[in-house]
């Protein structure tokens, strides 16, 4: 799912949008603010290793993935 982590530079808010086409990125505003004063950042990956092989961070609270199409 193409979610985003967006910082405003007016209050220095830090943010995520759900952002389906690159349009969409050109119209987003501080969700705290409404300042369009906005820049995209780098947002962290979250997964595990396992003697299983690689998973992805929300398998592992969903009951070990089962019913998710993994493991």
């Amino acid at each position: 799912m193409p979610l985003y982590e967006f910082k405003c530079d007016d209050c220095g808010y830090l943010f995520e949008k759900l952002c389906f086409k690159p349009e969409d990125e050109r119209d987003v505003k501080c969700s705290r603010c409404g300042s369009k004063k906005v820049v995209k950042v780098l947002s962290s990956f979250s997964g595990f290793f396992s003697s299983r092989g690689f998973g992805y961070g929300g398998a592992s609270s969903c009951g070990g993935g089962r019913g998710f199409g993994f493991g």
